[in-house]
């Protein structure tokens, strides 16, 4: 799995789109699911294009190339049929200051495998806004994403915020800082975190049930 990471971070440093789905196709065709694709080749590439940036080992533009690539990907090889509005309904962002979202672009692609209407508001967006959109389409569930420590108030504030207007709709958050520390505020706010796609997947198997009704 290893070799397959390291050649997979290659390919995407170096924009070669045909490379990475020759290497997604013959991971398939070795009975890898797609959420281990996600949570065992995908991820790991971001993280080691993170480091290798915070090392200024590649630089701004090798960052973006490989940000950009990973996007075209995604949107080549994980398509969905349209949403039904009876389904169940996550709206997801990044909070504001935090401008790395493949991470959450992952989670969104889990809940389209399950089936969920979803609303993909990206990166860096602010509190207000994303008040704006919860009241208008009203969703089941909330994904947020943070990787800094720096904006772990802006968090807070922002759960706070949605708890104030928005008592029983589930929020859920993950991203490279839950994997890293324990937040012990999310639980006092009954909010749920996940290390990893495959923790969001088997919850939301659970919380779909629960919501079979709307489907009905």
């Amino acid at each position: 799995m290893n070799q397959l990471v390291k050649a997979f971070t290659k390919s995407i440093l170096a924009g070669d789109v045909h490379a990475l789905l020759e290497l997604y196709s013959s991971s398939i065709d070795s009975k890898i699911d797609n959420f281990t694709f996600y949570e065992k080749i995908i991820k790991p590439s971001m993280y080691r294009i993170g480091e290798l940036w915070e090392k200024n080992q590649i630089t701004v533009a090798d960052e973006h190339l490989a940000t950009a690539t990973l996007k075209y990907l995604l949107a080549t090889i994980f398509t969905h049929q349209e949403a039904l509005e009876n389904q169940p309904k996550a709206l997801l962002f990044c909070i504001e200051g935090e401008h790395h979202s493949l991470g959450l672009e992952l989670a969104n692609e889990v809940f389209k495998e399950k089936q969920w209407n979803t609303r993909y508001l990206g990166a860096n967006v602010p509190v207000k806004d994303a008040l704006t959109f919860i009241s208008a389409w009203k969703p089941h569930a909330i994904g947020i994403s943070i990787g800094m420590t720096t904006e772990l108030t802006r968090l807070k504030e922002c759960i706070e915020e949605i708890r104030a207007h928005h008592q029983e709709t589930d929020i859920l958050v993950g991203g490279r800082l839950v994997s890293h520390y324990s937040l012990d505020f999310l639980e006092k706010s009954k909010v749920t975190s996940f290390y990893d796609l495959l923790e969001l997947n088997e919850y939301l198997n659970d919380m779909s049930n629960g919501l079979v009704s709307l489907k009905g």
